[in-house]
């Protein structure tokens, strides 16, 4: 087998096998740059990452020394280079190798020194340009046909595994608050079930529901009501412990997973975070504060994860028959 054919097939295996474990696009970015300085030689790799019609500035992340060496800016986007906007506008690949090619095409980029070569490819996502990876080679040869395949194979394996991280993000995040979706805490909550039946330690959960939420949106519209969910799951995530888990149950409803937590230190918790959010605006209604009604649960053995909910649910309905604004233990009766 070709030597360059099997270096690229073993970048696309990494490459690969990174993306089922990668939490961020960052770390792509990275391996990316590895193999991009590695392969088809480049001595530095830029990614001009594009932004939006609304975007004043463009970031722009710089890779060497075999991918260790990084450094970002940003770049106006009223600026951006020419070859950038035309590989970004028709999603094809440019070679430049001429200095007044550099000077039109890179400028920038050309009047950071010498340059022999600049390849820039695109980086797209379902057929949208995303972003323009440029290998730059500054003392080396021109970049042969055979590098530029090899480069181009890279950079397309970078957008699968991006979409893969991205794709398994969106899963498990919630897109208008940012913490964990429904299906994610459930996933999450049955493995914390199974490690405390496993373990005998103890494991609570809460049910918050946010008291008159509707008029907020009634009024002030949806984006006045994301504003304020928002807010809400910022506060609880700075109010429990950090391997707690916040997630959004729906509309205006959160749960809050709580390992390692009785019922007692739970709604002591529950409390405490209800009194955070009485300090947070509440958007067109009157008094001060967000109020939210909670009912919190204990696992008890035999129970599964929509028993541990049902729980937690039957408590929350008391909080809010009884005045809303409140925490609520579940009767050990019912868990």
């Amino acid at each position: 087998m070709d030597v360059g054919v099997d270096r690229l097939l073993a970048g696309i295996r990494r490459l690969t096998a990174l993306a089922d474990s990668a939490s961020d696009a960052e770390t792509i970015f990275r391996a990316m740059a590895r193999e991009l300085l590695s392969v088809p030689g480049a001595e530095e790799v830029h990614i001009h990452h594009l932004g939006s019609a609304e975007d004043q500035d463009e970031l722009v992340t710089v890779y060497m020394f075999a991918g260790e060496g990084r450094l970002s800016y940003l770049a106006p986007r009223s600026e951006r280079p020419p070859g950038v906007s035309w590989v970004a506008s028709t999603g094809q690949s440019f070679l430049a190798a001429e200095a007044e090619e550099f000077r039109v095409s890179v400028p920038r980029l050309a009047a950071t020194g010498e340059l022999s070569a600049a390849l820039l490819l695109p980086l797209a996502d379902r057929g949208e340009v995303e972003g323009v990876v440029i290998l730059v080679r500054r003392v080396a040869e021109v970049f042969g046909a055979s590098a530029v395949e090899l480069a181009t194979a890279l950079v397309e394996q970078t957008a699968t595994a991006l979409a893969l991280v991205r794709a398994r993000a969106e899963a498990g995040t919630d897109a208008v608050t940012g913490c964990m979706n429904h299906r994610a805490m459930r996933r999450r909550l049955g493995e914390e079930i199974g490690r405390a039946a496993r373990t005998g330690g103890p494991l609570s959960c809460l049910l918050m529901d946010l008291d008159d939420f509707k008029l907020v949106n009634d009024r002030h519209g949806h984006g006045a009501g994301d504003t304020m969910l928002r807010a809400v799951v910022q506060a609880l995530v700075g109010e429990f412990r950090a391997f707690d888990r916040v997630a959004r149950y729906g509309g205006d409803e959160f749960v809050v997973i709580l390992p390692n937590a009785e019922l007692e230190s739970a709604a002591a918790a529950a409390a405490r975070a209800l009194e955070c959010l009485h300090a947070l605006p509440r958007v067109g209604l009157a008094g001060n504060g967000v109020s939210a009604s909670i009912g919190v649960a204990q696992w008890q053995p035999g129970m599964g994860t929509d028993d541990l909910l049902e729980a937690c649910d039957a408590a929350l309905l008391r909080s809010k028959r009884q005045g809303k604004g409140r925490v609520t233990r579940a009767s050990q009766s019912l868990v």
